[in-house]
């Protein structure tokens, strides 16, 4: 993964004498700066911690899924579009509490009432084109992300070359999980990814 990365940026870097829209200087992850200038804790634990386990959840979860898989995105989608309306002056410790709750509870009821049977074939079909659902996810993970610098959802030449690293990684996440069979493999390197970016951050403030 990390060696798709550099070859993407060695690519930029030349075309972009050619092509200057490519370079995106002027978009900037504030989010991630303001972090871990004034709150690093905050950042490892939201990057490291809660990113892995709900991003997964909503865009790994329908490639080569098991039953679980499909519930866990049924819930995981909901609990990120809500939290995006509740209050700014709430804790961000309560925030993921009531977040890891939600979660608990949609998934303790939708596994009761969504049994193996009533999603198999929707899981035939996912397994017949895992192609396709690794490549969708991987643009929807990278398409996400473009909020990550501007407020609005919009969509321009330097913020798409921004995103194409999230939609690389979102890529091979979901290609370890096919590998591994398994959610926690995705998590795992999804961890990985975002704890060694943190790290450099926060070391080169």
């Amino acid at each position: 993964m990390w060696g798709l990365y550099i070859l993407f940026f060695i690519t930029i870097g030349v075309l972009s004498i050619w092509i200057p829209e490519l370079k995106a200087g002027g978009y900037e992850d504030t989010t991630l700066k303001e972090l871990s200038q004034n709150n690093p804790f905050k950042l490892f634990v939201l990057a490291c911690i809660f990113a892995p386990i709900v991003e997964e959840m909503m865009f790994r979860t329908l490639i080569k899924p098991r039953h679980t898989d499909i519930i866990l995105c049924i819930c995981s989608w909901p609990v990120f579009i809500g939290l995006r309306f509740l209050p700014r002056d709430i804790h961000w410790g309560v925030v993921l509490a009531f977040a890891g709750v939600l979660l608990f509870v949609l998934f303790y009821i939708l596994k009761h009432l969504i049994t193996e049977t009533n999603t198999q074939r929707f899981r035939a079909f996912l397994d017949k084109h895992v192609t396709l659902a690794l490549i969708v996810a991987s643009i929807i993970f990278g398409l996400v992300h473009i909020n990550n610098y501007v407020d609005d959802f919009v969509i321009n030449i330097a913020l798409l070359m921004l995103i194409v690293p999230r939609i690389i990684s979102g890529f091979m996440m979901g290609w370890i999980k096919i590998r591994n069979q398994g959610l926690i493999w995705s998590m795992g390197l999804h961890f990985m990814n975002n704890a060694f970016v943190v790290g450099v951050v926060i070391l080169a403030r």
